[in-house]
């Protein structure tokens, strides 16, 4: 199968190895002569991306790999049907890039109608476990408050709360996450699979910024250091847009963003969480 890759960073270009080595042929940030386009830049540039090669993609299948919402607090797969971008899949889960490359033993979702099978056949692997999904909805929400909500663990962590506070914030973290997916017409049951709460377990990029802010850090200095985009704290602003436009509470993405962007201390949000 030729699959083109959108975005060959770390991501992009680890996904592009694994997949070479089942045989697949892989080409970079070219869609032409492509079966396959993944995308793994990063999600705020998603709809630009796609509409800049639309007129070459024609029916070729599209599997969306970058977390988060749009910049106008829309679903990814919405804007892009909105925009003619059809046949779309969304591939997400517990899959740190150098764990794959290691053999280590994975497992990721694929959402998305008709023609998820075949793409299983071509990803698939005995150290890469694909599970198919109709639940476009739940898995992309899934996967984005996912990110959002690390970062929540990752300042208890570096906070140095212990571990009733943590099993606390974890289980209202995914509750949050369950509500509002729900509210947009998602199946509850989406998130206790890999897309969510597989995903929430990993020591991720985002759960560090939370750390390192936790310790004590300013969130302008994380993102100063860091070497690479940071998905989540794009995908916290945009979440909050959409949380206004489909009414949907939410209080513990809005006692985050307080806590990063606001100087809202530590203690006394925690302290708000019922």
């Amino acid at each position: 199968m030729k699959i083109a890759i959108l975005g060959y960073g770390n991501f992009g270009s680890g996904f592009g190895s694994y997949l070479a080595n089942l045989g697949n042929e892989i080409i970079k940030n070219e869609v032409n002569n492509a079966d396959i386009v993944l995308v793994a830049v990063p999600s705020f540039v998603v709809i630009k991306t796609l509409l800049d090669v639309k007129e070459k993609i024609g029916n070729k299948k599209i599997i969306i790999c970058s977390k988060g919402f749009t910049c106008d607090g829309n679903l990814i797969g919405d804007e892009l049907k909105e925009n003619g971008i059809n046949n779309v899949f969304f591939l997400y889960g517990p899959t740190l890039i150098d764990g794959i490359n290691k053999g280590e033993l994975s497992g990721v979702v694929l959402a998305g109608g008709d023609g998820k099978e075949e793409i299983k056949k071509y990803f698939e692997s005995d150290k890469l476990r694909i599970e198919l999904s109709e639940d476009v909805i739940g898995v992309q929400v899934g996967s984005a408050l996912k990110n959002v909500m690390t970062m929540f663990m990752g300042v208890i962590i570096g906070a140095g709360y212990g571990e009733n506070t943590k099993g606390f914030i974890f289980t209202r973290c995914l509750q949050e996450i369950q509500k509002f997916g729900i509210a947009l017409g998602a199946n509850k049951d989406t998130f206790y699979s890999l897309s969510c709460l597989g995903d929430l377990m990993l020591n991720s990029r985002n759960r560090n910024i939370g750390i390192e802010f936790g310790k004590g850090k300013k969130i302008d200095d994380i993102v100063k250091e860091s070497d690479c985009f940071l998905e989540g704290l794009g995908t916290l602003k945009n979440a909050r847009i959409m949380a206004i436009k489909h009414k949907i509470d939410t209080p513990i993405i809005d006692l985050l963003y307080g806590i990063l962007f606001e100087n809202a201390s530590i203690d006394e949000s925690i302290k708000k969480i019922k």
